[in-house]
């Protein structure tokens, strides 16, 4: 290949992503965006290693391309299958640790829809003779192709939002509350606010004295507010942070973030979170989301993420998808009207000529 042809390629398919890439990372890191030039640079970055290579070694490019392109057919073939029996051995596992309910049952969901649009899929041109039906279909596929495609993205975007460093100097932490035990901390509320702890401690390290806010309302079933049980757990276990605020009133994740901001205007007199450096303390898989909701506050709010359970993972984070896709439901039904428009008007000029 021509040098200078290669130059534009590595330029157009590495160098373009990678600018975008960093970008998002660094200013708009819970942008889907984030996900996409993520995904852009590890393809583009693994062919044109193979192509360096070829120009070095035909049979090492080789070795390395042969195993690469098993690994993609396997994923593209088989790829759905093995997500499908993913979820449901995950499902069973679930119900081994958690109590029924419509929210553990989401594995079994997911997966059972998985394999309903895999049956139609293979039935529905073998049976169905009328065209508009068959149109039908189509639009059916490509739309559950464009969400999974938007899960792929989300999931990415997670991954990576989890791992961006916590920059510059901290003024609040927010620790997101997760119910209580009647006035206990749970073990997944206990991680949330040891990963918030952790964090404060490798500030005081840098010189800095953040301020933590803990946030959550009194659930119907808990004997005292999620902010106050919160409070008591950091005065317990770590009687050395002192500057603890308790927001006590919210009940969703918007809300942790708006009167948590009340709390430090209140506390501390400013003016907003807007011109303060906030950290989120939270579950890794709800860190994204949490983020996004500070974002269509105008806050640019960096997040800590807390381990989670494995088996939980999967259930937790369709949860946060089917969240995700709540917010942004305007852009998504849109896209869903466009390609149901499309559609049958090709399907319609097909009908006619």
């Amino acid at each position: 290949m021509d040098n200078t042809v290669t130059l534009w390629l590595v330029f157009l398919t590495i160098v373009l992503p990678g600018i975008g890439f960093a970008y998002y990372l660094l200013k708009k890191p819970t942008s889907l965006w984030t996900g996409f030039y993520f995904t852009i640079i590890l393809t583009s970055g693994g062919i044109a290693l193979i192509l360096f290579l070829e120009q070095i070694n035909t049979t090492l490019a080789f070795i390395l391309a042969i195993p690469l392109g098993i690994l993609l057919l396997l994923v593209l073939l088989f790829g759905i299958y093995a997500m499908i029996i993913a979820l449901f051995w995950n499902e069973r596992v679930l119900l081994k640790y958690e109590r029924p309910s419509l929210a553990n049952f989401l594995p079994l969901i997911v997966a059972t829809g998985l394999l309903f649009l895999q049956i139609l899929f293979f039935l529905a041109p073998r049976y169905l003779e009328n065209h508009w039906l068959l149109a039908l279909f189509s639009y059916v596929n490509t739309l559950a192709l464009y969400f999974m495609g938007i899960f792929i993205m989300f999931t990415l975007t997670a991954f990576l939002y989890n791992k961006v460093p916590i920059r510059g100097k901290i003024d609040y932490i927010i620790i997101l509350g997760a119910g209580l035990n009647k006035d206990k901390v749970t073990p997944l509320l206990s991680s949330r606010i040891e990963a918030g702890i952790k964090l404060y401690h490798r500030l005081e390290e840098k010189q800095q004295q953040p301020t933590i806010i803990v946030s959550g309302g009194q659930g119907p079933d808990e004997l005292i507010s999620e902010g106050e049980a919160m409070a008591a757990y950091i005065h317990t276990h770590h009687p050395d942070v002192t500057r603890v605020l308790i927001e006590n009133e919210s009940t969703n994740t918007q809300q942790n973030i708006t009167l948590s901001e009340k709390v430090a205007q209140k506390a501390d007199g400013i003016g907003s979170f807007k011109s303060n450096k906030i950290v989120i303390a939270t579950n890794n898989y709800h860190l994204l989301r949490a983020g996004k909701l500070a974002v269509y506050q105008g806050i640019n709010a960096q997040g800590v993420g807390a381990k989670t359970r494995w088996f939980y993972l999967p259930t937790a984070f369709i949860r946060e998808y089917i969240g995700y896709l709540v917010m942004t439901k305007g852009t998504h039904i849109k896209v869903s009207a466009t390609l149901f428009i499309l559609f049958f008007l090709l399907n319609f000029l097909t009908w006619m000529f």
